[in-house]
């Protein structure tokens, strides 16, 4: 048997076979066959591989096929605890390289996962290496390395290499250089920066890939934590050991990609990188504070593309899709949207503004914004230059000199852009733009505290909406729920007006798909305050924001809540999100003590 046998693994041999499996089971056709057949020629690539590049099928349709080639058992990893003993004779240097993950120990034998089936010269490399006999069981690529960063760390390979380079420059340091007390904290040169530059960058692709709106990088006084916001909650990324030693190098490498000054580390930083992952663009917001055990940095992820959505894609129901069109419409006025940070009121204001772009041409609209997210083609849009002297007030009052018929302002933050953006809605211009509040209603109180007279507020104020992004069903794993609370039964059935007995909802049950949380992706969730005369004369005589919602309710308001339900009889969201989402809590004096 030559070497070059010996090193092939069981999925050459059966190469056809698997294709022929995939042919057989209906994953694939006979012309993706043959175009797997020319890249497997052409790249050298194993079968399976081809066809994962090709993109033609599911890794767990491939990878069921090539457990049948090969007689390798096909595991789903799934959410495991692996216990710290197996990782312990299993280094993190062996398990990157030949992307095994560690199962179970018994008598002697290994039992690993692999992406990719071992050839019998790796399986005797590891024997020699671990010590053990391999037990090799096949899972996806996918699975496989999101088990690896769970269990190594995000980043390992890169930190691992660091730290053999910083060990090395300090051995050396210590043999050649006789100078008591030198600092080799920056020792490493062009080899440790090109390191952290590669560690940067997997940070930022890898929060990408999983769709991450915000990274927090925050130091503590034993270790580094990095967590990425996924769909509205903060995931912790495990990282490896020594990435607090990295800390420093890795918030220098932000701060020289967005420009800002990396020997100041007592002042705040902000800041803006734009970086290209594939053929997508995002912008980052870097937002940089000084904190006990260093700077702590949050980095905002924008894709210039995806921010971007047609108003029949907002996920707007109930007859407020149509509201939003007339809105939009209206000669002059002002239309808020309201909600937290992260909440989508950017993206819906510019599916509003690309409505009116797109039915009424003859409109000129400008926006000024901090920053400008999208760029809206036919619309003339102003950066934020405060350090200049360029603000949302100062760039209000020029754009009145324009003529535009539609305004839109990033945001309303303090009185004097309030005040202006009021006098322009009077004035026979339409302004668009968002407001920090908890609801719809509060949006009214909200410009009087600003210091806005409540009858300018009576007469500017055309509607307020509230928003909230909610997590999508994952669509893979989706199945209707039984254990339904008979209080929320009751509710949901109120609201729909159906019998109880009818109610349905859904959950996820977590799979591959969504990384077995059970969600994957968001949808709004919206509230429509809408000012009639009576409502106008209301706020004209400042009338308490309770009672002000109790009138829109009467005149049909649905709230965030009552819209979240009808998300649910949908089957886009759960009643577990619509809860933690809507809920109000009431703290009462009469706690029970513990006994």
């Amino acid at each position: 048997m030559t070497s070059q046998e010996n090193s092939a693994g069981p999925v050459e041999a059966a190469g056809q076979d698997l294709l022929a499996i995939l042919v057989g089971q209906g994953h694939l056709n006979e012309d993706q066959a043959d175009q797997c057949r020319r890249r497997i020629r052409r790249a050298g690539v194993p079968p399976h591989q081809a066809v994962l590049d090709l993109g033609f099928t599911s890794q767990e349709a491939v990878f069921r096929a090539l457990s049948e080639c090969t007689g390798l058992p096909f595991m789903i990893l799934g959410p495991r605890d692996i216990p710290d003993e197996l990782k312990q004779k299993v280094p993190a240097k062996v398990a990157l390289h030949y992307r095994l993950v560690p199962l179970s120990l018994e008598r002697g034998t290994l039992t690993a996962a692999f992406c990719s089936p071992p050839s019998v010269r790796d399986r005797e490399n590891l024997r020699l290496l671990l010590g053990m006999r391999m037990e090799p069981v096949l899972a996806t690529p996918t699975e496989v390395n999101s088990t690896l960063k769970k269990l190594y760390g995000l980043g390992a390979e890169m930190v691992l290499q660091l730290r053999q380079e910083r060990t090395t420059q300090r051995a050396a340091t210590l043999m050649y250089d006789d100078t008591d007390g030198q600092d080799l904290q920056g020792a490493g040169g062009e080899d440790e920066e090109a390191s952290i530059i590669r560690l940067v960058n997997q940070i930022l692709i890898e929060a990408v890939h999983q769709g991450t709106t915000d990274i927090h990088i925050e130091p503590f006084k034993e270790q580094c934590r990095v967590r990425y916001r996924i769909d509205g909650m903060l995931r912790t990324i495990p990282t490896p050991p020594g990435m607090l030693d990295l800390h420093d190098a890795i918030i220098s490498r932000m701060k020289i990609m967005a420009g800002l000054n990396i020997a100041e580390r007592r002042l705040p930083h902000d800041g803006r990188i734009r970086v290209n992952v594939g053929e997508e663009e995002f912008d980052l917001r870097v937002s940089i504070l000084p904190t006990r055990f260093g700077e702590t940095m949050c980095l905002r992820i924008l894709n210039r593309e995806a921010i971007f959505l047609e108003m029949s894609q907002l996920g707007l129901g109930k007859g407020h899709e149509a509201i939003l069109r007339q809105l939009v419409h209206l000669p002059h006025g002002i239309v808020l949207v309201t909600g937290p940070t992260g909440s989508g009121k950017t993206t819906t204001l510019y599916a509003a503004l690309a409505q009116v772009r797109n039915t009424n041409p003859d409109r000129k609209i400008i926006t000024v914004e901090d920053p400008v997210e999208y760029e809206l083609e036919g619309t003339s849009q102003i950066q934020m230059k405060s350090d200049i002297g360029l603000t949302f007030a100062s760039g209000l009052r020029s754009i009145l000199r324009h003529d535009p018929d539609i305004i839109l302002v990033g945001e309303i933050r303090d009185g004097e852009t309030a005040e202006i953006a009021i006098r322009a809605a009077l004035t026979g211009h339409l302004v668009l733009s968002t407001l920090h509040t908890n609801d719809s209603v509060g949006a009214v109180n909200r410009l009087v505290d600003m210091g806005i007279e409540p009858y300018l507020v009576a007469s500017a104020l055309v509607a307020s909406l509230a928003q909230r992004l909610v997590r999508r069903i994952c669509p893979h794993c989706k199945y209707e729920q039984t254990d339904i609370s008979r209080r929320l039964h009751s509710e949901i059935a109120q609201h729909m007006d159906i019998p109880v007995e009818d109610v349905k909802a859904w959950k996820g049950k977590g799979c591959m798909e969504c990384d077995h949380t059970g969600y994957r992706g968001r949808v709004a969730i919206y509230e429509f305050f809408l000012l009639d005369e009576e409502i106008q004369d209301m706020v004209s005589a400042h009338t308490q924001t309770s009672e002000l919602r109790k009138a829109a309710i009467k005149r049909g308001m649905y709230t965030l809540r009552e819209d979240g339900w009808e998300k649910v009889a949908l089957g886009l969201t759960t009643i577990d999100e619509i809860t933690r989402i809507t809920s109000t809590f009431q703290i009462s004096y009469h706690v029970e003590k513990d006994e």
